[in-house]
């Protein structure tokens, strides 16, 4: 990973000292963190959801404008930077099929609420906490900025 990041720092002339936000994979089996970094590849997925609760529960700070994450593919291997460009915060049942849609996994809002619903409810159990169409998400947007 770090050797992963290294190349990108030298290859973008950024300082040695830039910060990675963070090296995750999309999804909840490597099946879907392939599939899904693909989607980045292709860029038909330049954004991402998250349970507000996830963040507070594991006092993980929130992505911010600027942030440069590494994303895995399906083996935990680096695939790809990314750079976030906008992150709102707004509740779930605020969601509109002009934003869902820039995830690039689903046709129309209904097919995304049901979906991510029932994710984030699992997340939130997981946490000892409900999740509801009122609960908070971050919608966050990214572009690929590197990739090997």
């Amino acid at each position: 990973m770090q050797n992963y990041w290294k190349r990108f720092l030298g290859a973008s002339g950024l300082s040695l000292t830039t910060d990675c936000y963070g090296a995750f994979s999309f999804g909840s089996n490597p099946i879907q963190a392939a599939h899904l970094l693909s989607l980045i590849l292709a860029g038909d997925k330049t954004a991402t959801s998250s349970a507000v609760i996830e963040y507070e529960a594991t006092k993980t700070p929130m992505p911010e404008r600027g942030s440069l994450s590494i994303v895995l593919d399906g083996h935990g291997q680096p695939g790809c930077i990314i750079e976030t460009h906008a992150v709102q915060k707004l509740p779930f049942s605020e969601m509109n099929f002009a934003l869902c849609s820039k995830e690039g996994e689903d046709d129309n809002l209904k097919s995304w609420q049901t979906k991510q619903l029932k994710f984030f409810k699992e997340i939130a159990q997981d946490f000892g906490q409900e999740f509801t169409d009122q609960s908070e998400i971050i919608f966050e947007e990214f572009r690929v900025i590197y990739s090997s």
